[in-house]
């Protein structure tokens, strides 16, 4: 797993707002789900010059130590991401014809209407 392969997992998700506002929860259950993806040897390969946890079976030190390397991978990718990041928040719904904010009068209706219906009495 690489800072690539992270980004295109990023980028092909759709992210609320809520999950993109508790960015650690995120990080960590998106470590959680590469994690889970990876092979033993992807996994190895990430944590090959970590440090071991003595007072942890091996199976638990790799694990750990793979998680706060994707940790940090997974954080770096959000980080840059962001930085550049344009929202959009579904589309808005009021939006504003252009007649009404100074473009041409409709002409099947003018805009002063009580004038035209004294003028018709």
């Amino acid at each position: 797993m690489n800072e690539t392969e992270i980004e295109d997992i990023v980028r092909n998700r759709e992210w609320s707002f809520s999950e993109l506002s508790n960015l650690r929860s995120t990080i960590s259950n998106l470590g959680d789900e590469i994690y889970h993806e990876m092979n033993l040897m992807d996994r190895f390969s990430l944590v090959r010059d970590a440090e071991v946890y003595p007072s942890k079976t091996y199976e638990e030190s790799m694990k750990k130590a793979v998680k706060i390397e994707l940790t940090g991978m997974i954080a770096e990718v959000f980080t840059k991401m962001l930085q550049t990041a344009k929202i959009d928040f579904g589309g808005n719904k009021n939006e504003i014809s252009e007649r009404s904010v100074g473009g041409k009068s409709h002409k099947e209706r003018p805009t002063d209407e009580e004038k035209n219906s004294k003028e018709e009495e």
